[in-house]
C-alpha cells in the first residue's frame, strides 16, 4: 500500500538530461527530475533532507510530491486522488510522522498528490459502533495498539491509480498524449 509514490515516478517522464543532452528533439520540454526518497529505516535518510539538498543543488521551481494516504473510511481506499499545495507529511496517516515536505522546509513551492491506500481499523470500528446506536463491544477494547487495513487487491490498485499519477504528471508538464507518454516509456 505505500509503493504509491515510487510506482508514479516508475511512470513519471525524467526529462532534466534530455534537454541539455539533445535539444534538438527536447528544447522545449519542461526540465523533470525524479527521485524515489525510500524509507528512513533502509536509507537512514529523511525524504525532507535528501529532497532539501537536491532543492538546493538544481533549483526546482517545484517539488511534486507523491504519496499514499490513511482514510478513515474503508470506502475511500483507492477511490480518490487528493491534491494540495500545502505539501505533505509522510507517514502522518498512520502515527508516524517524519519531517514535512513543503514550501517552508523545501524552499520552493509543494504540490502534493496523495491516494488513501489503507483505513484505520479503530477509527472504521469505532464508526460502525456507532452506527449501531453506541452499542457497546468488548471488541473495542483491543483497539489500544493501532492497526491499519486495506483491499485485498491493493497491489493492482496501487498500480493503476500510480499509473495514472504518473501520466497525469507528464501530461501537465509536457503536454503530450497518453501513446506519446507510452512511446517514451518503453
Amino acid at each position: 500500500p505505500d509503493a504509491v509514490g515510487p510506482i508514479a515516478i516508475d511512470h513519471t517522464l525524467a526529462t532534466r538530461h534530455l534537454i541539455t543532452q539533445a535539444p534538438e528533439y527536447f528544447g522545449q520540454w519542461r526540465p523533470v527530475a525524479a527521485v524515489h526518497t525510500g524509507v528512513v529505516g533502509s536509507t537512514g535518510v529523511e525524504s525532507a533532507e535528501l529532497i532539501q539538498a537536491l532543492a538546493r543543488e538544481i533549483k526546482p521551481a517545484v517539488v511534486i510530491a507523491v504519496d499514499a494516504l490513511a482514510a478513515r473510511r474503508q470506502e475511500r481506499v483507492c477511490r480518490t486522488i487528493q491534491v494540495s499545495n500545502t505539501g505533505i507529511v509522510p507517514g502522518s496517516g498512520v502515527n508516524n510522522a517524519r519531517a514535512a515536505l513543503d514550501r517552508q522546509t523545501l524552499g520552493v513551492p509543494v504540490l502534493s498528490i496523495g491516494v488513501p491506500t489503507v483505513a484505520d481499523g479503530g477509527s472504521l470500528a469505532h464508526e460502525i459502533a456507532q452506527q449501531l446506536d453506541g452499542a457497546q463491544c468488548e471488541a473495542l477494547d483491543d483497539l489500544s495498539q493501532p492497526f491499519i487495513i486495506t483491499t485485498r487487491d491493493i497491489d493492482r490498485e496501487v498500480a493503476d491509480t500510480a499509473r495514472l499519477i504518473g501520466y497525469a504528471v507528464n501530461m501537465a508538464l509536457q503536454h503530450i498524449s497518453v501513446e506519446e507518454i507510452d512511446l517514451y516509456l518503453s
